[in-house]
């Protein structure tokens, strides 16, 4: 595990391989852990991958106030992509897109390609509510229960019918301490309120925006929007996934990598 000082802030984060830098930002609730075998596939393919564990989440810095910031979540960002060889992509899942999209929107050389996965820009009244069940989720609810809870909108349905197995088996270890409980409020009443909608004309870099076809937690259509919205970017819909799309797809595994790699 690495770190890196910014603002009296410490975030730490896995470094794995060699080449261009890959900037993994986790979603709602998690850290580094995340990812799983990810870095070590983006490392066999000729990166350098970084997998962040944002403040709030040990062993990086807690928050202040008890308060998920998005523009300071992007900043920290940025400091980790400086420490990676050049050129660099910020890689967010889901909340960790927006967290990516702020980044972007302030045009630092740190980094240079944005990658959005099942990930969106725009503010609604159904992403509200889903923002707040969260919030509810875990606050009301036992942590011991949230692997079940969220597991039915995690992955889509291929997934669940194809690998019944590995979604029993992310259940069973789904099991978050008070304080990761106390990160996943903080980051989903910041949600409830976060409209990147104006950030995305401000975006210079390369972006690519993929969603899942069978995701109902960030649904295609908002991802599409969101790339519509970002000048030139590329978007893709993948076909039998759902919102852990690199976990459930290789095709958009693929597809990132063919993104990422620099023109000759």
């Amino acid at each position: 595990m690495q770190t890196v000082q910014r603002a009296g802030r410490t975030v730490a984060f896995t470094c794995d391989g060699e080449g261009p830098g890959v900037v993994l930002i986790p979603g709602l609730g998690a850290g580094a852990r995340l990812f799983g075998t990810l870095p070590r596939r983006f490392a066999r393919s000729g990166f350098t991958c970084a997998a962040v564990d944002p403040v709030g989440l040990p062993p990086s810095a807690p928050l202040l106030g008890g308060t998920f910031d998005f523009d300071a979540a992007a900043l920290d960002v940025l400091a980790v992509a400086a420490t990676l060889p050049k050129p660099v992509a910020l890689v967010g899942t889901s909340l960790g897109g927006k967290i990516a999209l702020c980044a972007a929107a302030t045009g630092s050389p740190a980094a240079q390609r944005l990658v959005m996965l099942c990930s969106s820009a725009l503010a609604n009244a159904r992403s509200r509510r889903i923002y707040r069940w969260f919030e509810l989720v875990s606050s009301e609810v036992d942590g011991r229960w949230l692997g079940d809870l969220t597991a039915p909108f995690l992955f889509g349905e291929t997934f669940h019918n194809q690998r019944p197995g590995v979604v029993d088996d992310i259940v069973r270890s789904t099991k978050p301490s008070p304080e990761t409980l106390a990160f996943m409020r903080a980051q989903a009443r910041a949600l409830q309120t976060f409209d990147g909608r104006a950030l995305c004309p401000r975006i210079t870099w390369p972006t690519l925006c993929l969603a899942g076809a069978e995701d109902t937690l960030t649904l295609p259509s908002e991802v599409a929007a969101t790339a519509a919205s970002i000048a030139g970017a590329q978007h893709h819909c993948i076909a039998n996934a759902g919102h852990s799309l690199l976990l459930e797809s290789v095709i958009a595994f693929d597809l990132l990598v063919d993104f990422l790699r620099p023109t000759p």
